[in-house]
């Protein structure tokens, strides 16, 4: 367990995104007690990363505010080799519509636009093999997701019994897949979905796997009514040497077809990434998710093969260090979604690569994200967006040069564009750019200054510059 403190001043000169010329600068000091926790047990594991940052404003002391931040996973072995309990937090700053103000990297904005927003599940399961040659799962998964605007609250349940095994033909596995999850929204409708399915899996190699899946769907996601709707799906796993992954499919849905494409490749000091998918979503991935981000996980992977017998706990604090030490984010995204008060269809596309060098990182994240309502039929859109859909593209840069062993230049700089499909329809451009330069003070102390310059166009346009400079230390 490590508490953390940072200490920070920034002067803004339009701390409320006003457009035009009702800009309203400010000086504001952002104290931040936070804790780490990374420990493991005989029985159980835990990862948790939280700080309170409490904001204030010098001229305009109304909008003094604090946010929380929260990543946590869990897992308790309960009865061995048997019983599992599985938890997860997360609080985080959600954009409650795409078309309007966007603020990246700023924890010091009043932003409209955002609100907090605190996600939990925990999932009990039980695992076994029976009659030697068969795998059995239940699962029982609980999730409340809760916005101080309101915007997005939910509760989710969901049961999931799998059966798996093997076949006399060695080259050939089963598996039975059976599901019902309901989502209870507070501003929208409850949603109901039942899914079984039938999966055969053919190992062709060691390098190459396929499977073919047959199975039945019922939800009221586009009525009021249960419909029904076949399903199908085939795929494969593709893994030519342990640096590289190719993995795909495709599935025939009530909503037509969806897919995933995963790829990956690891060379000496790189790491490159895609990912596709176009399925069913219910809130941004962001606000659901464990991750501790994408640059982090970029990096962790990279520090993983070039000290192939670190343990984990060593990884993990390695990573922290050289992010910190490079000025660098733990999450390198740009487009990260808006709360919504209903199912949509997403289609979604991310490229990313990471560069580690001896003296230079650089990490680029490119994503584009369509987003649709799937209760236009019941006559409510589910959020601030049109019912007729939203694209958003983002692309965000990081370069970190080392000055010296103790100092790090970072420059980051990103765009995002939102708009409807509908054409002539409202959209949004944010351009932003931020320069640090971190400094070690001492082995467990950090000082930081840094410019910003954040321009955006279209609805919710804004201009901003700031100047920024803290202390950090770890007890």
């Amino acid at each position: 367990m490590t508490p953390t403190l940072a200490v920070s001043a920034t002067l803004s000169d339009n701390v409320f995104l006003s457009p035009g010329g009702n800009r309203t600068s400010d000086l504001v000091t952002s104290l931040t007690p936070g804790i780490l926790i990374d420990g493991k047990g005989a029985r159980g594991k835990l990862r948790l990363s939280y700080a309170l940052t409490q904001n204030l404003y010098v001229r305009e002391s109304s909008a003094n505010n604090h946010r929380n931040a929260l990543n946590a996973v869990g897992m308790l072995e309960a009865i061995e080799d048997w019983l599992f309990i599985d938890a997860m937090g997360n609080i985080s700053q959600q954009y409650l519509t795409p078309l309007g103000a966007v603020s990246p990297g700023s924890n010091v904005n009043v932003n409209a636009n955002q609100t907090e927003t605190s996600t939990y599940s925990v999932s009990p399961y039980i695992r076994g093999q029976m009659f030697s040659s068969m795998d059995y799962l239940l699962r029982y998964k609980a999730g409340i997701t809760r916005s101080q605007s309101g915007q997005g609250d939910m509760d989710s349940s969901e049961w999931q019994g799998k059966l798996s095994g093997n076949t006399r033909w060695g080259p050939l596995d089963w598996a039975i897949d059976v599901s019902r999850e309901t989502t209870d929204y507070t501003r929208g409708r409850n949603l109901e979905a039942t899914r079984y399915a039938l999966t055969l899996l053919y190992r062709l190699s060691p390098q190459w796997q396929v499977w073919l899946s047959n199975g039945r769907e019922s939800n009221n996601y586009v009525s009021q009514e249960q419909e029904s709707n076949t399903t199908g799906s085939y795929g494969f796993v593709w893994t030519p040497d342990p640096r590289s992954k190719l993995a795909a499919s495709k599935t025939r849905r009530f909503f037509g077809d969806g897919y995933s494409v995963e790829f990956s490749h690891r060379m000496p000091r790189s790491l490159w990434t895609y990912s596709a998918t176009r399925d069913v979503s219910f809130q941004p991935s962001n606000a659901t998710s464990t991750s501790v981000g994408s640059n982090y996980d970029a990096i962790y992977s990279l520090v993983a093969a070039i000290n192939p017998g670190m343990a984990p706990d060593a990884i993990r604090a390695q990573v922290i260090q050289f992010l910190q030490s490079r000025g660098l984010p733990v999450d390198g995204s740009v487009v990260n979604g808006y709360l919504s008060n209903t199912a949509n269809l997403q289609k979604r596309q991310q490229f990313s690569v990471a560069l580690l060098g001896a003296r230079n990182t650089v990490t680029l994240t490119a994503t584009q994200s369509e987003q649709q309502s799937l209760g236009v039929v019941s006559g409510a859109t589910g959020s601030a967006a049109s019912a007729d859909g939203t694209r958003q593209r983002g692309v965000g840069l990081s370069w970190a040069h080392q000055l010296s062993g103790l100092s790090a230049l970072s420059l980051l700089l990103s765009q995002q564009h939102s708009t409807s499909f509908v054409a002539g329809s409202p959209e949004t451009t944010t351009r932003a750019a931020y320069l640090f330069l971190t400094t070690q003070i001492s082995p467990k102390t950090s000082a930081s200054v840094g410019l910003r310059r954040t321009v955006g166009s279209g609805v919710g346009g804004y201009t901003e510059s700031a100047l920024s400079g803290g202390l950090s230390h770890s007890f």
